[in-house]
């Protein structure tokens, strides 16, 4: 099924869930944990999310980017109601602390090196929803998230990026949605 240009969805999740807050989660989150994320306000149906973490050359799968050593807190991936109410834990309670982490949910996780000359390195990930047998799919109000609790102010640039679409009428699987 096709779906016209204007019901895409190719967004950077961010601090405010509507496209408008930070969306660089390089920060120190370790004594205020921070969400980055997507609010719906329409029915959406998010596929996949893409995952980047832009750091020093010299990853190793035990730490996170470059960082020296695993998060102590870790990240987690929810989607939650309106209120904060985790509907479900993408993560089953067990944080991502470490770049090898990110690969017990994605099938696709690489590192991205330039050459021998001191350059930064890229771990990329796709986590594709759909590949379970459906999309994420929120009503408005709810959230996509990923929980950020740690001081991650040494890594470069991470994002994750969410694809998708926003549910209309006309779209069959929308009246499958609980």
């Amino acid at each position: 099924m096709w779906y016209p240009a204007n019901q895409l969805i190719y967004r950077y999740l961010d601090t405010s869930g509507h496209d408008t807050g930070l969306k660089n989660a390089n920060g120190d989150y370790s004594s205020t944990p921070t969400d980055f994320y997507i609010q719906a306000d329409v029915p959406l149906a998010i596929n996949r999310m893409l995952i980047s973490i832009e750091d020093e050359k010299g990853m190793s799968p035990e730490e996170y980017g470059d960082l020296g050593s695993p998060l102590a807190k870790g990240i987690f991936v929810r989607v939650t109601d309106a209120e904060d109410n985790v509907l479900c834990d993408l993560t089953d309670a067990d944080p991502i602390k470490s770049n090898a982490h990110w690969g017990r949910h994605c099938y696709d996780v690489d590192v991205k090196n330039w050459g021998n000359t001191p350059t930064d390195e890229l771990l990329v990930a796709r986590w594709t929803f759909a590949h379970s047998g459906n999309p994420v799919w929120l009503s408005p109000g709810e959230k996509l998230k990923v929980v950020m609790r740690d001081d991650l102010t040494g890594l470069v640039n991470h994002y994750f990026q969410v694809q998708g679409y926003r549910v209309s009428k006309w779209d069959p699987r929308a009246l499958a949605m609980p």
